[in-house]
């Protein structure tokens, strides 16, 4: 008999086909969402134009043209001055690739922290994973061919900007038989520069795995009992799918109420339809082991 790994149970369980009105309802928010970003880029390309019009302090704007593998990728090249470190350094949009080969298109906003030579490992990082998102949309386009559908979309945005802590976050939603999203945020102290994870945050001995975890598993009862239309593998049947303890590799960021959030990818601890999970720790649970300074 044919062994069969819990994995790859799994696999078979989210890759059933989603009913045709759902996928529907998925493509089309997925879409509007697409629409408003591009709109809103047009709308902060429209407030440059105005700002050099009227020879507006030093920004600067700048549309290159480079080539890639692909020659019919066009790759916008702006910089965007947008303080976010206040006088420590700001985030500029480096450039902007864009490709569309009709059935098969992407959107993939590359940004660049300035500031002084201790944020130029967080580019080199950043640079890395953007190049490697590039690399991989050409390379599954060619492969795609003229059938089928393949939509990729990366934007990125500033999720915390406090006294201690920048973040910032990559939202990154692919398109193919059904709609998958997925984030990246890199949290950096604004006082070094250096990216910091999870543990950063906590008193050393402090068990803050197992008080997070606890308290994520609350939330899940309680939004499940809340809404028959809210899952989450919990007490599934298939003890391996159950989210049990939370990585310390976990991706976060804080809130503007120095609260600190907790964010799962699409499928990671629920159904794939319930997409990307976050979930809000209160301060009364991080206050006692919280080090100084990062959180409220």
């Amino acid at each position: 008999m044919k062994e069969v790994h819990l994995s790859d149970m799994k696999r078979e369980y989210e890759q059933i086909p989603v009913p045709a009105e759902l996928e529907f309802r998925v493509r089309a928010s997925i879409q509007q969402a697409k629409l408003a970003r591009k709109k809103e880029r047009t709308v902060m390309t429209n407030v440059k134009r105005i700002i050099i019009g009227i020879g507006a302090t030093a920004a600067a704007f700048m549309v290159g043209i480079t080539g890639l593998a692909n020659t019919n990728a066009s790759i916008a090249h702006a910089m965007e001055q947008i303080p976010v470190l206040g006088a420590i350094t700001r985030v500029v949009t480096f450039r902007n690739y864009d490709d569309d080969r009709g059935n098969t298109s992407a959107h993939i906003e590359v940004p660049q922290i300035e500031g002084g030579q201790e944020v130029s490992g967080l580019n080199d990082t950043i640079k890395a994973y953007t190049d490697t998102i590039i690399a991989q949309y050409e390379k599954d386009a060619a492969q795609q061919g003229t059938e089928g559908h393949y939509d990729l979309d990366l934007t990125y945005k500033v999720v915390t900007d406090n006294d201690k802590i920048f973040a910032l976050r990559f939202d990154q939603t692919l398109i193919m038989a059904s709609g998958n999203e997925s984030v990246k945020i890199y949290d950096v102290d604004k006082e070094t520069g250096k990216i910091i994870s999870l543990s950063d945050l906590f008193n050393p001995d402090s068990d803050y795995i197992s008080v997070l975890t606890q308290n994520i598993q609350q939330q899940m009862r309680d939004q499940m009992a809340a809404d028959d239309s809210v899952y989450y593998w919990l007490d599934d049947e298939v003890e391996d799918w159950n989210f049990k303890e939370l990585s310390p590799d976990a991706t976060f960021y804080v809130n503007d109420k120095g609260e600190l959030v907790i964010v799962f990818n699409e499928g990671d601890v629920a159904p794939m339809y319930m997409g990307v999970c976050e979930f809000t720790i209160p301060s009364s649970v991080t206050q006692s082991i919280a080090k100084p300074g990062y959180l409220g």
